[in-house]
């Protein structure tokens, strides 16, 4: 009898380690669906639905750890944009400068991110990634929103040693930050356009990483950012914050776009193929958005 019981044992082990496989192999397959890459000559960059971006590769190295998007409404606590509705399958458009755009909406707040990236040519070490975002009121009061990018870089593939800088505008607002590395790679973003919305409100702050992201964690109060304009030396981090009261839908003033650009460089002194690569980028941007002026807020 014990000779029987043996076999079908292991038969019926053999049917539960098959299922589990089965149904863990779906699950690698629903993630993993959530990430989508785009490539550009010597660049790519990984598109996390969930979220933000969660790779940026320059001739084999990757820059970055994790650039992230977080929003609230009015005085509630502080989510991913992922949480506002589950992701859909985005528009991606192929071609020299690919670009990916999703948005994430429900009936009190809707976020379009729109992502270009710009490569080089193999080992020259640079490349540029243009995002705008769009923040929308899809309801019929006026909402009052905060919204957040928390980015963390590893410039030269190196997590310590680097600084951050934010600079201003001339007008009381850093809406330029340098990053540098122990490789010598600068990072060089700038938001190239604010525009939309009634009371903006811009903060930022730089600091070293502690695991904390600032408290931009979901669920966590809404955070004030302090407007520390640097830090370093360390495994450097900085976010910005927005707030902004957007009318209600259709009317003026029921939606904000921000536009930035980053660009990456080997070495401080190649600032004006930076300068070119920017320039590049909001020429695209602008075609995209029907020739729209951008308006230039820094110096």
């Amino acid at each position: 009898m014990r000779l029987l019981i043996k076999p079908l044992t292991s038969r019926v082990r053999l049917y539960q380690n098959t299922l589990i496989a089965i149904l863990f192999a779906g699950t690698v397959v629903q993630s993993g669906a959530q990430i989508y890459p785009l490539s550009a000559q010597d660049s790519s960059v990984q598109i996390n639905l969930a979220g933000g971006v969660s790779d940026w590769t320059i001739d084999g190295v990757n820059q970055l750890n994790q650039q992230w998007f977080y929003y609230s409404v009015g005085s509630g606590p502080v989510y991913s944009i992922d949480t506002i509705a589950p992701w859909s399958t985005p528009t991606i458009s192929h071609g020299s400068t690919p670009s990916l755009t999703e948005t994430y909406a429900n009936s009190t707040i809707s976020v379009k991110t729109q992502y270009i990236l710009q490569g080089q040519a193999s080992g020259s070490g640079m490349a540029t990634l243009g995002d705008a975002i769009t923040i929308n009121n899809p309801s019929a009061t006026a909402q009052t929103y905060h919204f957040y990018q928390y980015s963390d870089f590893y410039l030269g593939g190196v997590s310590g040693g680097q600084y951050v800088q934010f600079n201003s505008n001339g007008a009381g607002t850093a809406y330029q930050v340098i990053q540098t590395g122990l490789t010598g790679a600068t990072l060089t973003g700038t938001v190239t356009a604010l525009s939309g919305g009634t009371s903006v409100s811009p903060e930022e702050q730089a600091g070293i990483y502690d695991g904390t992201m600032f408290g931009l964690v979901n669920g966590n109060p809404a955070p004030l950012l302090n407007n520390t304009l640097n830090a370093g030396p360390g495994n450097v981090v900085y976010a910005y914050e927005w707030d902004v009261t957007l009318a209600a839908s259709g009317n003026p003033g029921s939606s904000l776009t921000i536009s930035e650009i980053q660009a990456v460089v080997p070495e401080p002194s190649s600032v004006a193929l930076v300068a070119s690569g920017m320039l590049v980028l909001a020429l695209l941007y602008r075609r995209r958005q029907g020739g729209q002026r951008i308006a230039i807020l820094f110096k």
